[in-house]
C-alpha cells in the first residue's frame, strides 16, 4: 500500500477543504466560497463537489417592503408593509427549486404579479398565464410560499395562509 503525504501548508485559507479526485489522483483544494453558500455534490466537477447558493427551504432572505412595488429575487421573502396594496413581481429568471415567499403586515395587503409566460398553480386552480395573472391576499396577514417547478415559468403554491385570490 502506498501512502501519499498531504501538504498541509497548501491549506492556507480559512474554510479550505481537501477533496479526493478519485482514480489515484492527488487530492485537490476547494477554497471557501461566499458566505451563505452550501457545499453541493456535483459529479461534473473534478473534485465531485462545488459551492452553490443555498436554494429552496431554509435559505430564504427576508426583506421588508414599505413601498407599493417590488421585483422579487429567488430565495427571498417579502414582508408587505404598506397601507396601500404591495405588488411583488415574480423573478423572470428562476431555476427549479427556487422559492419566493410573501407575508402580509400592512393594511393594504399584497399581490404577486407574473411576467410573460408565467403561471401560478394553487390547489387545482391556475392563474391566467402571463402578465394578466396574479395571486393576491384578501386580508392583512395572509402569506404564501411559492416554489418554481418549471424553470422561469411555473410556480406552485406550497403553502398559503388566508383565502388567497387567483386571477
Amino acid at each position: 500500500m502506498t501512502h501519499n503525504s498531504i501538504n498541509t501548508p497548501a491549506l492556507l485559507s480559512k474554510g479550505d477543504l481537501l477533496l479526493g479526485k478519485g482514480g489515484g489522483l492527488s487530492p485537490a483544494i476547494l477554497s471557501a466560497a461566499t458566505n451563505g453558500f452550501v457545499l453541493t455534490l456535483d459529479n461534473t466537477q473534478p473534485t465531485g463537489a462545488k459551492w452553490a447558493a443555498s436554494g429552496g427551504g431554509g435559505g430564504i432572505t427576508w426583506n421588508t417592503v414599505s413601498g407599493t412595488s417590488q421585483s422579487a429575487a429567488v430565495n427571498n421573502g417579502y414582508i408587505a408593509n404598506n397601507a396601500s396594496l404591495v405588488t411583488v413581481t415574480l423573478p423572470s429568471s428562476a431555476s427549479v427549486g427556487d422559492m419566493v415567499e410573501i407575508a402580509g403586515k400592512g393594511a393594504g395587503g399584497w399581490k404577486v404579479a407574473q411576467n410573460s409566460g408565467q403561471v401560478i398553480h394553487m390547489d387545482g386552480v391556475d392563474s391566467t398565464t402571463g402578465t394578466g395573472g396574479s395571486l393576491a391576499s384578501t386580508v392583512r396577514y395572509d402569506a404564501v410560499r411559492l416554489l418554481c417547478i418549471t424553470a422561469n415559468t411555473d410556480w406552485l403554491v406550497l403553502s398559503g395562509i388566508g383565502n388567497l385570490t387567483v386571477v
